[in-house]
């Protein structure tokens, strides 16, 4: 069983590493964890061309970081981890490496948005589940 955990340092992705981390153990499965760094300079206008490059360079070391720390936190704990960095669109991105890897399951954190916020804009764990051609276990 290889278990997908899209990781971004949040309180709810630690949820969702340590019940892969369960889940991984108990199946002898493999964890791959993967950071997705959004490229908000492509996305907006309102970032001045010059401060594009220092807003990317601070989401490669926050991504890094993340991944390190799901690295260390992931440590002794039995399990076989990988861990990717990509950039580009969330979901797309998550979809990639899940079908890249030959993924049986992502385990995803809940975002917990306003429920109007939800409703007009969807959430990163919502379209993964949507468009997923393997399971998905949303973790809350």
């Amino acid at each position: 069983m290889k278990l997908l955990v899209p990781y971004d340092g949040s309180p709810q992705s630690d949820k969702a590493l340590d019940t892969a981390v369960h889940l991984a153990q108990g199946m002898g499965g493999a964890i791959v964890v993967v950071n997705v760094v959004p490229d908000l300079c492509l996305m907006s206008e309102e970032i001045p061309a010059g401060d594009c490059d220092a807003v990317s360079r601070a989401l490669d070391m926050n991504g890094s970081v993340a991944l390190h720390r799901a690295d260390e936190k992931l440590k002794g704990s039995g399990v076989e981890v990988e861990t990717v960095m990509k950039s580009g669109r969330i979901v797309d991105s998550i979809l990639d490496v899940a079908q890249e890897r030959s993924i049986d399951c992502i385990v995803i954190g809940a975002h917990g948005r306003h429920k109007a916020l939800r409703m007009l804009l969807g959430s990163v764990s919502s379209k993964v589940a949507e468009l997923s051609s393997c399971n998905v276990l949303i973790v809350k």
